[in-house]
């Protein structure tokens, strides 16, 4: 699942968005694959209450499974792609190497630069992400109808409504400018978020802090892909969920469990033990997001055309 994923959605994908857009609408093209991609989110987070509490969890996967395979096939069906007669000189594994030489890792210093970047603040964002259902049902004791509710609202305002506002800033103001202001608002948002227990105060930081992270990553993925090589921007994009998905979300959840297990609440769920994660996870994700602020602060922006 996550192979075929990886190749088909971020590489492939990626490098796709990168081929059909420009610089100057890039970060509005962003904004609608954000959209879309808050609406899968929306599907599974906001509706999964209501499938799972109805017909149960195997129901649930089949149908979200079914729905993926018919969706990425006809859009698979639909999608033109101008054929490119030029081939990458070299093997598979050479490409690779080559990527790595000094002189190549100079020339896109700012590529690689904002991959740390965005790295650091992956880990920061598994801290909390994979406890969140968790934290609402357990810790917040919110029915699990109610908490799906509450991420419906985030994500229909937070992520959806706001997607393509940002990817307008993205082009007028710079990437950079939304990154950092990303940022900040993620992190005021993950700790207002961690200390309310009304469910009116918990959707409006709820969609603070979402409204960040859709705000970052339509930002830096425009960004990254305004500095793809354009001979190489497939394999670049292969680089930037190698930076943002197996970097990040390994030692992320990793950090979480742990403030979970040392700092939570020991208890027993369908005969196991275990911790509810309490708001400590948040105040820490929000906190640590601000590291990323640093390498960013390195990373020029502008175009890379060509590579070595």
């Amino acid at each position: 699942m996550t192979f075929f994923g990886s190749t088909a959605n971020d590489a492939a994908l990626n490098a796709y968005i990168t081929d059909v857009s420009g610089r100057q609408n890039r970060g509005r093209v962003m904004g609608v694959v954000e959209i879309l991609t808050w609406v899968a989110v929306l599907i599974v987070y906001g509706a999964s209450g209501l499938i799972i509490s109805a017909w149960g969890y195997y129901t649930f996967f089949y149908l979200i499974g079914g729905l993926v395979f018919i969706l990425g096939l006809t859009g698979g069906l639909l999608v033109r792609e101008v054929p490119d007669p030029t081939r990458p000189a070299g093997s598979y594994w050479s490409q690779i190497a080559s990527t790595f030489r000094s002189d190549s890792l100079r020339a896109n210093r700012d590529f690689f630069l904002l991959l740390f970047t965005l790295t650091i603040y992956g880990i920061a964002e598994q801290i909390f992400f994979p406890y969140l259902i968790i934290y609402l049902n357990h810790y917040l004791e919110l029915p699990v109808l109610t908490a799906s509710l509450l991420i419906f609202i985030c994500i229909l305002v937070g992520g959806i409504a706001l997607a393509y506002p940002f990817g307008l800033l993205a082009d007028r103001f710079g990437r950079k400018r939304l990154a950092v202001g990303a940022i900040l608002i993620k992190m005021v948002g993950l700790i207002l978020f961690s200390l309310m227990k009304d469910m009116t105060m918990l959707a409006l930081t709820g969609i603070l802090w979402l409204a960040g992270m859709s705000a970052w990553m339509i930002s830096t993925g425009a960004w990254t892909k305004d500095l793809y090589p354009e001979d190489k921007r497939g394999q670049f994009a292969g680089y930037y969920i190698l930076f943002t998905v197996a970097f990040a979300m390994i030692p992320g959840p990793l950090i979480g469990g742990w403030l979970a297990s040392a700092y939570g609440i020991p208890t027993v769920l369908d005969g196991q033990s275990g911790f509810i994660p309490t708001p400590l996870i948040f105040q820490v994700a929000g906190l640590a997001s601000l590291l990323a602020l640093i390498p960013l602060a390195f990373v020029k922006e502008h175009v890379r055309t060509k590579t070595l």
